[in-house]
């Protein structure tokens, strides 16, 4: 009997364990990050702006200390392009937006405190809106007759593969990303026959950079 009880006992405990285990790593996040946009080409010079993203996610247990995270975000982002008007070089702004769609691989380093993730993101967007209409006429920086509102039509889907870190607590986590992207966003501006309004409009690529921080709830 005595052995049956301490039988019992040890079961109870390993049940517990994996309860907690089983609820700390099983779990539905709301998340808000701010955004900083970047574009790596050399067929125009741009700035760094900020946006923000907003989305859920879902954090499980994978394997020993992995856990997947599977994420879909809202995305806000914004980039400048120098332009030239009659008197000064002047930044035209353009705002995006879209989705995000993520699968991570997360190493939990000390478990609900500290962790680092890794993943694929899909990400599908609309054209890049110029914020003002009054400077739709600017002529790109370097161009003789590209206009600002020439450059709306980039990429529609775009690969990128992140990594990051996250820290805090059960139910509350910061976390900071860089968001690198594979595929050439600017691919859709080949496909506009702007050679034919400016020679020099040709060949376009670019890579997207995304830094993110912000913080995720859990349920």
């Amino acid at each position: 009997m005595k052995h049956f009880f301490f039988s019992l006992l040890i079961f109870y405990s390993i049940s517990i364990q994996a309860q907690r285990k089983s609820y700390s790593s099983n779990r539905i996040g709301l998340q808000g990050q701010y955004a900083l946009l970047d574009l790596n080409t050399s067929n125009f010079q741009t700035t760094q702006e900020s946006g923000f993203l907003v989305g859920l996610s879902k954090r499980s247990a994978f394997y020993n200390d992995f856990d997947l995270i599977f994420g879909v975000d809202f995305m806000q982002t914004s980039i400048a392009v120098n332009a030239e008007s009659t008197t000064a070089i002047e930044q035209v702004g353009y705002t995006w937006s879209g989705a995000q769609v993520k699968l991570l691989l997360s190493y939990l380093i000390a478990g609900d405190h500290l962790s680092i993730e890794a993943g694929p993101v899909l990400q599908v967007n609309g054209k890049m809106k110029l914020d003002t209409g009054d400077q739709s006429n600017l002529i790109v920086k370097g161009y003789t007759n590209l206009q600002a509102e020439d450059l709306q039509e980039w990429s529609r889907v775009n690969g990128i593969v992140m990594t990051g870190i996250s820290a805090g607590f059960t139910h509350v986590r910061l976390t900071v990303n860089y968001q690198y992207g594979f595929t050439n966003a600017l691919n859709k501006l080949n496909d506009q026959d702007l050679e034919l309004k400016d020679p020099a409009a040709i060949n376009f690529k670019g890579n997207l950079g995304l830094i993110t921080a912000g913080i995720v709830l859990y349920l």
